[in-house]
């Protein structure tokens, strides 16, 4: 650290005689390669050698230089912008040495606050196939800046809404207004009051309180705002009573943020300076600072508000036209950084909520049309020149973006198994990922113009707890309180766990299910986050244990991986190189470099890189480096703590100065080898061993059940398996077309563990352990003679040791669906009971129709219903399904629904199953990961209460395929051919059914709209699960026949059955239709709900007084700020270079682009 500012004060020291050329070293975005039409470059542009680069949004790039991109009205020919521009150059190598210690870091840029952004590497503005103009959105009123450059605040708006106000003026204020509502964040508090004869809140719930500066508050304010009429006369005095009363009441309550406070006046005229109302609330101490922005060029009012602001340390603007409103409002945010300057002592670290930037860097194939979600990691640089006079320049702040995909590989998913996963939320209860996070489309707007759309939601709205626990109000009750519970302890932070029943949903919230889950979290050390481990509480507690030793195979393990039917999970970390110029180096030494300049040297795909290091694995001398790159160790490395217990085995101390050249997940990669060993032969796709032996492979014995149901009857096109390692294999029975406009199976379900047919399989294995979860596309009917409609049947592999049974695979196949439709027919068409049968589904007057469990048409003698939901079908019928407790209504609520502003009111074999020990160091270790990666000082974290859990050599051994995989019943049996016929002859209990209750549907707009006039909204909608118990009373599968009676004048009855069909989630439903019972239809489309919308719905106005935890710091006051005389816009915020503080920036960025990388694995687990 010492050497890096040494080295950047004597390049300072020169500078003075170099003036003349430096002013010209930085590279103008605008003008970098800009060629005319004979190729010459053109007048006053750069060139830049760049090449495309997948990490940093797939754009071409210099991984040596940064660039310049401003804002529109800022001009890279002002004094203050080239003197920041000089000294700023370098930071060039501290950003390039920053990106080689750890290719995990994206952009880094210093913002200035004279209004350009220096960003590395560097680029072009605006990127290639950007609709965007050459200038970006000012950088200055974005949350990584402004919440950086001040502590938390409480602010009060007072606009000016008389009749004095012109409509231009008017205009003009509330811009200015909604430009300082969009510098908040989730740590302040605002109200905005219109003024007239009295002080008016536009948001009726909002009245005399402070609300969170959450976007969806900010978005109800100036919706409100919008809808205000000018009219009475302007009472300022009536405005900073009611301002000044207010924020007292916040800070004596201890509510608000408890740090800042202040107060925004904007209007036209101020016939005075309200010195006495003023000084009876805010003199001596000046608890609250004033900030006055005059509309137009009154001469009387303007030094009225001067005095107003200069008086009560705060900052007097004016405001002339759009852009000063855009440009000026930044003011108090330098202002309020004044305190914290002068102490010189803290550079808070500031986070940022997500949001979606550019492309994702990933190698999966469809990762170019993915976009990556990101959080930016900031804090303020000071100026600390001792000046003639009295000031507090904040020269600007610098930040990182950290992609939240680089974060989530601390977490590894295999560790978590299927339906299992991590999220993070904030001191605010925010989440910062989550896998049902759906962030809403910022309409490119980052993309074209640098600008993002974060993303606030909070961990409540994502955990959906089970409230319909049959009719136990205090189970309901209790399991919405174990949420609750449990987002306070994750906000203080606590550690902990907890267990209750969520409803997961499924295919864009079609499907729903019910899952007990565990629940294990704790704090990351020096961050505002704690981190939160889910599992299954039914399967999620063991792992399946289970590797191949690559070093010491007697084959070469690549055998195993041949041909293209193949896949790994795109976006887990098998092993990877730690930067660019390792995989350079690797390359270059095996003779496998290319010549080519312009591209980033990379893999072409996910398998292309397991490959490379399975190749290498097996060679002499060959390493596991399975921790993250390390950084050289301060000698007050870990606060001189010595790693003890548990995690001693696990931590690199040794102070090792050499970043190893890659990494590799030792226990996921032998894993892998171990299941490709295990699934190789599925394209044999035999049943028996040469020898005559029964063959205990699984793929031998998922062939023998299919043949023993007789799938071999049906057209079939794909059978794959996919394991707990993230390996997915297929066989492609029947060739796809090459101009079909379906995308192959495996283009799809690369990522099978996170696909919809794995998660539902092993969910059933809990219902039916011998079952097949079967599926069809949604809205999949036809009634053409081309049917491309396919049926997908999954079925979960468990493997069970000791007692113990834990997820290993799903496996399955996809066919033609109108094979088994007609397979149906045929069977349905005919009498095959010894009984006899006098009905038939050839019977005009009986419909017959194969339901899965969430009430979808898989089968019917209509192919336009396939994929349909019943309910839309035929409502009543469906209706007494739920009356009959054959199938459950579950309300499902949607928290992130998206409606139009306009509508605003205003796995594999042979292996050991081990326990996960969540409670102990499967928690430890992730928490422990992140922390260290995210935390910016090295802090060790307390060691929890674990139990040993040791890397076992023995555990590694050839594959044996016994019995550890379960055995199937040789009776199963085929849930068509034997049972259809028993269902017209089998004698039951007869249920009559009673005229279903009347279930009103939730209305409301339904409509997909443009993200410039999106807002949040509050869907609902009723999704259905089948209660499978129902029909398995006694262990038998009787069909339960029941009736319609009263739906018609003529008293006629309705008959129906209900029929479960075996080892399968299907159920066969049979409709008599000679009496018509009306033509009721259900809809499973989300709704917005009714009544009261928006922030003064009852459960946005519960959700403000929800616990939150404030940042540790707050710098608000200094003794001495009362000398600054710097209180209007025409004075400077002096930004010219000098040793000092330049060495300053040098040393923040260090703390912030670096330190927080290089520290983050001082704990690893060695698998």
């Amino acid at each position: 650290m010492d050497s890096a500012e040494q080295a950047a004060l004597s390049e300072l020291d020169a500078q003075g005689s170099h003036s003349a050329t430096a002013n010209n070293q930085h590279y103008d975005a605008r003008r970098i390669n800009e060629y005319n039409s004979d190729g010459k470059l053109a007048d006053g542009a750069r060139h830049m050698d760049i090449r495309f680069m997948r990490r940093f949004e797939r754009l071409p790039v210099n991984l040596s230089l940064s660039s310049i991109l401003v804002p529109n009205g800022v001009s890279l020919d002002d004094g203050d912008v080239k003197a920041a521009l000089q000294w700023s150059a370098h930071l060039d190598p501290l950003f390039q040495n920053n990106l080689e210690r750890d290719p995990a870091l994206s952009w880094q840029y210093f913002g200035s606050t004279s209004g350009f952004l220096r960003r590395f590497p560097g680029t072009a503005w605006p990127p290639e196939g950007s609709k965007g103009s050459k200038q970006i959105n000012d950088f200055r009123t974005h949350n990584w800046f402004v919440q950086a450059a001040s502590s938390p605040k409480d602010i009060m708006i007072l606009l000016d809404s008389s009749s004095k106000m012109s409509e231009k003026s008017f205009d003009l204020a509330m811009e200015t207004a909604f430009n300082i509502l969009d510098t908040l964040g989730e740590n302040d508090y605002v109200n905005l009051v219109t003024l007239t004869d009295l002080p008016k809140s536009p948001v009726p719930c909002f009245k005399d309180r402070m609300v969170r500066a959450t976007p969806d508050n900010l978005l109800e304010i100036k919706s409100a705002v919008k809808a205000v009429k000018l009219g009475g006369t302007v009472n300022i005095t009536a405005g900073l009573e009611y301002a000044f009363s207010l924020l007292h009441k916040y800070n004596q309550s201890g509510e608000g943020s408890q740090c800042n406070q202040a107060i925004m006046l904007i209007t036209e005229s101020s016939s005075e300076s309200h010195k006495d109302i003023i000084k009876q609330y805010n003199w001596p101490h000046m608890p609250v600072r004033i900030f006055t922005y005059l509309i137009g060029s009154d001469s009387g009012s303007r030094s009225n508000l001067h005095e107003m602001a200069c008086s009560n340390k705060g900052f007097f603007v004016q405001i002339n036209d759009m852009e000063d409103a855009r440009r000026k409002v930044i003011d108090y945010a330098l202002v309020m950084a004044r305190p914290m300057i002068m102490y010189q002592a803290d550079h808070p670290v500031h986070w940022s909520p997500v949001f979606v930037a550019g492309k994702s860097g990933g190698l999966a194939r469809d990762s170019e049309y993915q976009r990556r979600l990101v959080t930016t990691v900031s804090t303020p640089v000071f100026d600390r020149r001792n000046h003639s006079v009295r000031v507090a320049n904040l020269l600007g702040v610098v930040g990182t973006d950290v992609p939240i995909e680089e974060i989530r590989k601390m977490i590894p998913q295999h560790k978590l198994g299927p339906n299992g996963y991590s999220f993070i939320v904030d001191n605010n209860g925010r989440v910062l990922y989550h896998p049902d996070l759906r962030p809403m489309s910022d309409g490119n707007q980052y993309i074209d113009q640098l600008r993002p759309r974060y993303t606030s939601v909070d961990i409540t709205e994502l955990e959906l707890p089970e409230t319909e626990i049959g009719n136990d109000h205090e189970i309901v009750e209790m399991n919405k309180n174990l949420l609750y519970d449990m987002r306070s302890d994750m906000i203080m932070p606590k550690e902990g766990e907890t267990e209750f029943t969520i409803l997961s949903h499924y295919d864009d919230m079609k499907r729903v299910y019910a899952r007990s889950q565990r629940y294990f979290y704790g704090p990351i050390e020096d961050t505002p986050f704690t981190l939160a481990v889910v599992l299954p509480e039914k399967y999620g507690t063991h792992e399946l244990f289970s590797q191949q030793e690559i070093r010491h195979s007697r084959k070469n393990v690549t055998e195993y991986f041949k041909g293209d039917n193949w896949r790994v999970h795109p976006d887990w970390v098998y092993c990877e190189y730690n930067s660019v110029s390792d995989l350079e180096k690797e390359r270059e030494s095996s003779g496998e470099y290319s010549n080519s300049r312009d591209q980033e040297p990379s893999f072409g795909s996910p398998e292309e890189q397991v490959l490379h290091f399975l190749s290498r694995a097996g060679r002499p001398g060959w390493k596991w480096m399975s921790v993250r790159p390390k950084s050289p160790q301060p000698h007050h490395s870990m606060h001189g703590a010595t790693p003890v217990g548990h995690f001693a085995q696990h931590m690199n101390v040794q102070g090792s100065r050499k970043a190893e050249p890659y990494y590799c997940d030792r226990t996921l990669l032998q894993s892998l080898v171990r299941d490709a060993m295990v699934t190789d032969g599925l394209d044999r796709n035999s049943t028996g061993a040469p020898n005559g032996k029964e063959d205990k492979n699984p793929i031998a014995t998922l062939m023998a059940i299919l043949k023993r149901q007789g799938y071999q009857k049906f057209v079939v096109t794909t059978s794959f398996v996919a394991t707990r390692s993230g390996l997915l294999r297929w066989i492609d029975h029947i060739k796809p077309a090459d101009d079909s406009p379906e995308p192959h199976f495996s283009e799809e379900n690369a990522r099978a563990m996170d696909m919809s047919w794995y998660k539902r399989a092993v969910d059933q294995h809990s219902i039916e352990q011998d079952s097949f979860v079967y599926s069809v596309p949604f809205g999949s009917g036809y009634n053409g003679k081309t049917n491309g409609t396919l049926v997908t049947a999954s079925h979960s592999i468990f493997v069970e040791h000791r007692g113990h049974k834990a997820p290993a695979a799903v496996v399955g196949l996809q066919f033609q669906h109108d094979s088994l439709a007609k397979h149906f027919i045929n069977i349905t068409s005919a009498c095959t009971g010894m009984t006899g049968c006098k009905r038939t589904c050839a019977s005009d007057n009986l419909d017959c129709y194969v339901l899965d469990n969430s009430g979808f048409v898989i089968i019917s003698e209509d192919a336009e219903h396939t994929g349909k939901f019943f309910g839309q079908i035929d409502g009543t019928i469906m209706d007494s399904l739920v009356q009959d407790r054959i199938y459950k209504r579950v309300t499902v609520n949607d928290y992130q629904g998206v409606c139009s502003n306009s509508d605003n009111p205003y796995t594999a074999c042979g292996g050991i199953v081990k326990p996960n020990r969540v409670a102990s160091w499967l928690l430890q270790y992730f928490v422990s990961l992140t922390s260290t990666w995210l935390a910016f000082l090295p802090t060790p974290l307390n060691a929890w209460p674990q139990d040993d859990y040791s890397y076992n050599e023995e555990n590694f051994e050839e594959p044996t395929y016994s019995d550890d995989y379960e055995t199937f019943d040789e009776d199963y049996i085929s849930p068509v051919d034997e049972e259809m016929d028993e269902l017209f002859t089998t004698a039951d209990v007869e249920y009559t059914t009673p005229p279903p209750k009347q279930h009103k549907p939730h209305v409301g707009p339904r409509s997909n709209p443009d993200p410039s006039n999106a807002r949040r909204c509050d869907l609902r909608t009723d999704l259905y699960m089948l209660q499978p118990e129902r029909l398995s009373q006694g262990g038998q599968n009787n069909p339960l026949k029941g009736k319609l009676t009263n739906c018609h004048v003529s008293g006629c009855e309705r008959p129906f059955s209900v029929q479960k069909i075996p080892h399968s989630n299907l159920i066969l439903l049979v409709v008599d239709t000679l009496c018509p019972c009306g033509s009721k239809q259900l809809d499973i489309e989300p709704m917005e709900e009714s009544g009261i919308v928006g922030a003064c719905s009852t459960r946005r106005q519960s959700q403000e007084t929800q616990k939150r935890r404030r940042p540790k710091k707050c710098i608000n006051y200094h003794p001495e700020e009362i000398e600054i005389q710097q209180c209007g816009r025409g004075a400077h915020l002096l930004q010219t270079p000098a040793s000092l503080f330049t060495a300053h920036i040098v040393m923040i960025l260090k703390l912030v682009a670096t330190k927080y990388v290089l520290e983050r694995n001082l704990i690893h687990f060695d698998g």
